[in-house]
């Protein structure tokens, strides 16, 4: 039986040729010939391959594929074996018996071991598997190997000469009179040879026994039972072996000299040495008789050798069959030389192909000796093998399992018959390596006539064979197996009930296919498709009436897809089964389980009953609840209807009763519960829809009708106007006071007053929770922030050891951020609904934050402008019960994160805040969360132009922004209410504000009362005239006042109100009037009116009073003066007003139309 040999035997050789003494003591990893190039005579050459390596698989099968060339797979690449993927989405792997390359850094180097002077003065090789250093001369270590921190190394017993260097190999001349000591280096190790050169130097009593120094680092160095040596780990594992130590001379067939030092001739005379073993030191024991005979030839040579056994080969000879050759510096040999019969084992890597499909595999070996050049040689047999190990011998071999191929050849003879490549089919022996997930395969060569006595079947081969490996991996089985629509894979009465859909959307079956080698190549789906035949009780196959006969177009990607196919003609209340396999053109994955389903199209048409406690049914004279307060709703099926698994609801529009509104009955249960926040007050109309197993909905919804009232108050509404003291009062129905502390002061506020926060010190704290973060709940503010260097907290509820939730400026996002946590703990996960802008600071900006607890998410809104997509809280809300923060937050026990600027107008609700436009009586307002944005308007200019002298125009609002008069500007008594007012010379005259006194990014209102100039010959402007505008670098972010507009390709007279969405742009949107201007303007005042509705997005114009045009826009900053009198447009001052202005009024925020007219009234604004 074939013997798995574990992986984690990682002896390596070490070859010791230490002629008489030195050969068992340090001959580490023997020397082994080079593999025989391709060349003439040798394999043929490599298929080409497609450029560099890849760095996956899947980048070197798309290469491959698109360049018709083989590509390697770098990560895959290791010192013995490289991997390429080939045009057809197979591998080939290539693993050789030796090392051909190493690590170098991040990088491979062909292993070279040809020895270099150190800079210390040790000699070392350029590249080799193992560390090796040898002696420079003097007393230290001869030589030294290491693996993974593990090593022995030897010592000579005398100061060694300096030696001489030729390629692999260090000669230290004269360490005995008579006797070199020579050390090669191989990729393996390397040995060591004393060379006793003559008759003389073998009486040298120094050769009668010779000890050496031994130093072993993680390694116990062990004797064998065969008189050999093992160098085992902690764990007892073999690192290192040294069968019995070999000494030989030079007689037997020709040979050169050099190749004496690798081993005996094949008539040499030679014998076993005795090896003793003291803790740190070894001593070998010459055969004297051989040393010193008459018949002995010289030099003689004396060669101990050490080797692993992770990757390894060995011979066995019939006329030594209790001597070991592990990795022997030797060839390898099969036949009979005359001397014995000879078999060759190799164990060679094969586990990176366990689990594939193997489609090829070949031994190759290269021959480069034979006992004669004929036209019919003996053919050499290769063999499936038992295990081997470094105590195999001709007594000790392993079980011939299988004959796997033979190959006849002599080459290797002559030039007649040149050293040649011969390859030997193993496709069998390593799919049966592969099945059983063996680690290495081993192989074994002998002559085919290996009982005769005869030589003509002797060969001789290089000791690198190579094992090439065709494979490809099999698909793995389709995942995600189901229809489209989803249903889940199951049979029985479990099965689903699937609706077949139409010509346009057919019910499809699907799969995820994925190939782990051929992603990048072409794999696809195969359905089978059985109908269940109610008559006979069996299953008919009908696959045939799916497109492509149930298989899917080959998909070339480079990762898991999902491959479909389409059903027609299935019949409702019948019975279908299916399954798949993946397929990639050259295997199939294991087939999956089979799936049923049932085709259903029939909707469900018996209405679903709908109840609700918290808002009854048709109570006109008893509204409930309140816009944003979330009740509980009953949905059940009808009566009689057995079908309905679940039900699609709606407020309000039946066409938003979709998919992502579809709630499902619980198991067991005869209803389910879903709570719903009605959006606006009044009549509001909840649509269900019945939805059946098979998915199909009822045409019908069932209205449930109800009426609700106005959104509740706020829970808590700190106006924040007390200006002393250290409390802010709370006007909701149920107050919780805030006290502030630290560094927190009272301020202008936003509105009537405020509270400024420093940033460091400053906040202030409710006694106890005033809203259950655990429900649905809005949370509101005016804000001024002042620096946007570290996170600032508008508001948060504080938990035991975080918060329950958060809105705050974000430094890193540079954003405003609603946020709650997932729990209170010290590792909370943070959802956040962020804004779309980076605030400015400076300016009050409105804040909303709404958490929407029934659908599990949170909203913001930034000046009434909803900021993005809600952000989804996938967990479970939680209540945080402790008091309000107002300008700070908890997180881990520490409050952290104090707001750095000033907050106004603070509200928290119990409810959801609306953005639906019903929630508000004036149009104007937008909705409830607009509408606070939009009110009050805060005034920043009031120019009444009561001056009778002077150049200044006194600002009775704000005194930052007085109006200083120049070119021909001057005053007049006759103002639109009997006072004062300005005149204008229409050509230089005008008056401007030393800065901007409105950010016109955000919205704004200004309004003027006009008169034109005019006579008796009613002569209108032929050119535009500004009455108000706000300058930018280039043009004026809005301009208020007479224009020419475009009609019918005739220049009309309009009142005009027209903005530019930068101020790098002269592209102009207009609002104008209803009217055209006519001789009645001339000499009459004219109230103006112009609004930019950031919210809305749009401008509107308003001409006394009167709304007369709206369009859409979007606002932009202009940072320089307003310009009562002119504008500003292409850089250069232009549209002079010729005529008289007064009562100049400028806003922050919106006028509602209401207001405009108060305006107009010259009444209150608000009155």
């Amino acid at each position: 039986m074939r013997r798995r040999t574990p992986r984690s035997v990682l002896s390596r050789v070490l070859a010791m040729a230490m002629s008489l003494v030195l050969s068992l003591v340090m001959s580490l990893l023997v020397r082994c010939p080079d593999a025989v190039a391709a060349s003439p005579g040798g394999f043929p050459a490599r298929a080409a391959t497609g450029g560099p390596p890849a760095p996956s698989e899947r980048e070197a099968q798309e290469l491959a594929r698109g360049s018709g060339r083989r590509v390697e797979v770098l990560p895959l690449r290791t010192e013995t074996r490289q991997v390429f993927a080939n045009p057809d989405g197979s591998y080939t792997s290539e693993t050789s018996a030796l090392p051909e390359r190493v690590r170098r850094g991040g990088g491979w180097a062909d292993v070279d071991p040809t020895l270099v002077f150190a800079e210390d003065g040790s000699v070392r090789t350029v590249a080799t598997p193992l560390d090796l250093t040898f002696s420079g001369g003097g007393r230290g270590p001869l030589a030294a190997i290491g693996e993974g921190g593990r090593s022995v190394a030897m010592s000579w017993p005398g100061s060694l000469p300096k030696p001489v260097l030729d390629g692999d190999t260090a000669t230290y001349g004269e360490v005995l009179p008579g006797v070199d000591l020579k050390v090669t280096a191989s990729v393996l190790g390397f040995s060591e040879v004393l060379v006793v050169k003559n008759r003389d130097a073998a009486a040298d009593p120094a050769l009668d026994r010779i000890g050496f120094g031994m130093r072993a680092t993680g390694l116990t160095v062990r004797r064998t039972a065969s008189g050999g040596l093992s160098a085992v780990t902690e764990s007892g594992t073999e690192l290192f072996h040294a069968p019995a130590p070999r000494m030989w001379d030079s007689s037997g067939t020709a040979a050169a000299p050099a190749s004496l030092t690798a081993g005996p001739s094949r008539q040499g005379r030679q014998a076993v040495m005795a090896v003793d073993l003291d803790r740190d030191r070894i001593a070998i024991t010459p055969d004297k008789g051989l040393l010193t005979s008459p018949a002995t030839t010289y030099p003689v040579y004396i060669d101990p050798q050490w080797s692993g056994s992770k990757l390894a080969w060995t011979y066995v000879d019939q006329a030594y069959p209790s001597q070991e050759y592990w990795n022997s510096s030797h060839m390898p040999e099969a036949g009979n030389y005359g001397s014995g019969l000879k078999r060759s084992f190799f164990r060679m890597d094969s586990d990176n192909v366990n689990g594939k499909h193997i489609l090829k595999a070949t031994f190759r070996i290269t021959q480069v000796k034979s006992w004669g050049c004929t036209s019919s040689p003996q053919a050499v047999q290769l063999w499936l093998t038992g295990g081997i190990s470094s105590s195999t011998n001709w007594s000790h071999q392993p079980s011939w399992s299988d004959h796997q191929d033979s190959v006849a050849s002599d080459a290797g003879y002559s030039s007649s018959c040149p050293d040649k490549g011969i390859e030997f089919n193993v496709t069998g022996a390593i799919v049966k390596a592969a099945k059983a997930g063996w680690s290495n395969t081993t192989f074994g060569l002998r002559d085919s006539n290996d009982t005769s006595s005869g030589v003509w079947g002797w060969k001789g081969f290089s000791a690198s064979p190579k094992l090439v490996i065709d494979y490809n991996t099999p698909p793995a089985a389709p995942s995600g197996i189901g229809t489209y629509p989803a249903t889940p894979c199951v049979t029985g009465a479990a099965r689903p009930a699937v609706n077949a859909g139409d010509a346009a959307s057919p019910l499809q079956l699907k799969a995820r296919i994925y190939d782990p080698d051929k992603a990048g190549d072409g794999v696809r789906a195969e359905f089978v498709l059985h109908h269940y035949n109610a008559a006979t009780g069996g299953w008919d196959d009908i696959t045939s009436t799916m497109p492509g006969d149930g298989k899917t177009a080959y998909k070339y990607t480079t990762s898991a897809t999902d491959h479909s196919v389409k059903l027609a003609g299935l019949t409702t209340g019948h019975t279908y089964g299916y399954k798949v396999r993946a397929y990639d053109g050259t295997d199939s994955s294991a087939w999956s389980k089979w799936c049923e389903f049932t085709v259903d199209t029939i909707d469900p048409a018996t209405l679903p009953k709908v109840s609700s406690l918290d808002y009854p049914a048709d109570t006109p004279d008893a509204w409930q609840g309140s816009v944003g307060w979330a009740g509980g709703f009953t949905l059940a099926p009808g009566d009689g209807e057995t079908d309905v698994t679940a039900f699609r609801w709606a407020l309000d529009d039946p066409a938003l009763a979709t998919a992502a509104t579809q709630v499902t009955i619980p198991a067991g249960q005869p209803s389910v519960n879903v709570r719903l926040a009605p959006r606006h007050d009044w009549l509001n109309a909840l649509y269900v829809y019945p939805v059946d197993r098979a998915g199909n909905v009822g045409k019908t919804p069932a209205v449930y009708s109800f009426y609700v009232r106005a959104g509740f108050d706020p829970v808590g509404h700190w106006r924040m106007d007390e200006g002393g003291g250290f409390t802010a009062g709370d006007s909701a129905a149920t107050p919780h006071p805030v006290t502030f502390t630290g560094g927190a002061s009272w301020s202008g506020g936003r509105v009537a007053g405020g509270v400024h926060f420093d940033g460091a010190t400053g906040y202030g704290s409710t006694d106890g929770p005033v809203v259950h973060t655990d429900r649905s709940m809005s949370v509101g503010a005016w804000v001024l922030l002042s620096d946007k260097s570290k996170n600032s907290t508008v508001a948060s509820q504080s938990a035991t050891r975080s918060s329950g939730f958060q809105l705050y400026y974000s430094a890193s996002s540079k954003r405003w951020i609603f946020s709650k946590y997932d729990a209170d703990t010290d590792n909370e996960t943070a959802v956040r609904a962020v804004s779309d802008a980076e605030p400015v600071t400076g300016i009050w900006t409105h804040l909303v934050g709404v958490w929407d607890a029934p659908h599990r998410q949170l909203r913001l809104y930034v000046n009434g402008i909803r900021q993005s997509a809600p952000a989804a809280f996938p967990y479970a809300p939680w209540d945080a019960t402790g008091p309000l923060q107002v300008g700070r937050m908890k997180w881990r026990s520490t409050f952290i994160e104090n707001f750095a600027g000033d907050i106004d107008e603070l509200k928290v609700w119990n409810r959801e805040l609306s953005d639906d436009p019903r929630t508000v009586n004036d149009p104007a307002l937008g909705n409830e969360i607009a509408a606070m944005a939009k009110q009050p308007p805060i005034q920043r200019g009031w120019w009444k132009f009561e001056e009778t002298a002077g150049t200044t125009a006194v600002n009775t609002t704000d005194s930052r922004w007085p109006a200083t008069l120049g070119g021909g500007a001057a005053w007049t008594g006759d103002g639109f209410d009997g006072g004062g007012a300005l005149s204008l010379n229409g050509a230089t005259g005008y008056a401007a504000t030393p800065s901007a006194p409105l950010r016109t990014d955000h919205s704004y209102a200004v309004s003027a009362w006009v008169r034109l100039s005019g006579d008796d010959t009613c002569v209108l402007p032929s050119h535009a005239m500004t009455v108000l505008a706000q300058d930018g670098a280039t043009y004026s972010s809005f301009y208020l006042g007479y224009r020419l507009i475009a009609e019918n390709g005739v220049a009309v007279p309009h009142w005009s109100f027209s903005t530019s969405p930068n101020a790098a742009s002269g592209t102009l949107t207009h609002a104008v009037s209803a009217e055209r201007v006519d001789c009645s303007a001339l000499n009459t005042w004219t109230h103006l009116a112009g609004v930019y509705d950031e919210q809305a997005k749009q401008i509107r114009l308003y001409v006394n009073g009167q709304l007369n045009d709206q369009r859409p826009v979007t606002g932009g900053w202009a940072a320089g003066a307003l310009q009562i009198g002119r504008a500003r447009y292409n850089s250069a001052a232009v549209d002079y007003f010729g005529g008289d202005i007064d009562d100049v009024r400028a806003y922050t925020g919106t006028l509602t139309d209401r207001q405009v007219v108060n305006i107009a009234m010259n009444l209150p604004i608000d009155g």
